[in-house]
């Protein structure tokens, strides 16, 4: 009886169509990109607008881009620290470079605490400045841990695109190559451009239908790019590109994603 019913098992797990995923977990999360142009200017560099867009969307992780810090042209505000405490989340910013007697770069916002950050500066003769990219290691509330990294490609000939991303998988690879992760942001670069083609050695396009990103006066092309690791790893289950006139140039993304771990 013992045999035959080993038999059994053996045969349901054969047939069943859930057996190719026996010992994997899957892991949810919804992230936010958000260029918001020289500072926020779009909305009087104002911090309430972007929170509020921030909470009704109630993103685990977003990452930023062109963010100031105490410049003269945004009143020399604290602004990521503004939308930090107005939606409850934790702030990381980035410098790129000092800019009228404050900061310019990139910042990321997760709902859960990180453990864990890291940036890397891209510095080049031939570019008009230097882009700051950076990373967190966040530990969901499932018990797992991703890194999500927030990025702004260089953008004045496509070598130079290519160049600034092989410096930031040197720099993000160097000690880790295991953690799945996230590079979320304005990567400068059209689909099916060689940028692109280039990250997505090493990364996945964690949203292949994504859809047309600037401006947002009538979307034209695709700069903005959420980007997975390992490949084959990651899925997006829901997205929405947001056409936000009074906010920026570029549209906001939206996505809910599933990591699959095995």
């Amino acid at each position: 009886m013992r045999v035959f019913t080993k038999y059994i098992i053996i045969a349901l797990l054969a047939f069943c169509p859930f057996a190719s995923a026996f010992g994997q977990k899957t892991v949810s999360l919804r992230v936010m990109s958000m260029n918001i142009r020289q500072g926020g200017e779009y909305a009087g560099h104002k911090s309430q607008p972007y929170s509020d867009l921030i909470k009704q969307y109630n993103p685990d992780v977003i990452a930023l881009q062109e963010v100031d810090y105490k410049t003269l042209r945004n009143g020399r505000r604290d602004w990521l620290n503004e939308v930090a405490m107005q939606t409850g989340m934790f702030p990381y910013f980035c410098k790129s470079i000092t800019y009228q007697d404050g900061g310019f770069g990139v910042a990321l916002l997760s709902k859960y605490p990180f453990y864990k950050c890291e940036k890397t500066v891209f510095v080049h003769d031939d570019t008009r400045e230097d882009r700051a990219t950076g990373w967190i290691y966040v530990q969901l509330p499932s018990g797992e841990t991703v890194r999500v990294g927030v990025v702004h490609l260089s953008l004045e000939t496509s070598q130079l695109t290519i160049q600034h991303f092989a410096t930031i998988n040197k720099a993000f690879f160097a000690e880790d190559t295991t953690t799945p992760a996230l590079m979320i942001g304005d990567y400068n670069a059209d689909k099916g451009s060689d940028p692109i083609n280039y990250v997505k050695n090493k990364w996945m396009d964690v949203i292949p239908d994504m859809g047309k990103t600037i401006p947002t006066s009538g979307p034209t092309r695709q700069l903005d790019w959420v980007m997975g690791y390992p490949k084959g790893a990651w899925k997006c289950t829901k997205h929405e590109v947001l056409a936000r006139t009074d906010m920026s140039d570029h549209c906001f993304i939206v996505a809910d994603v599933e990591l699959t771990i095995e």
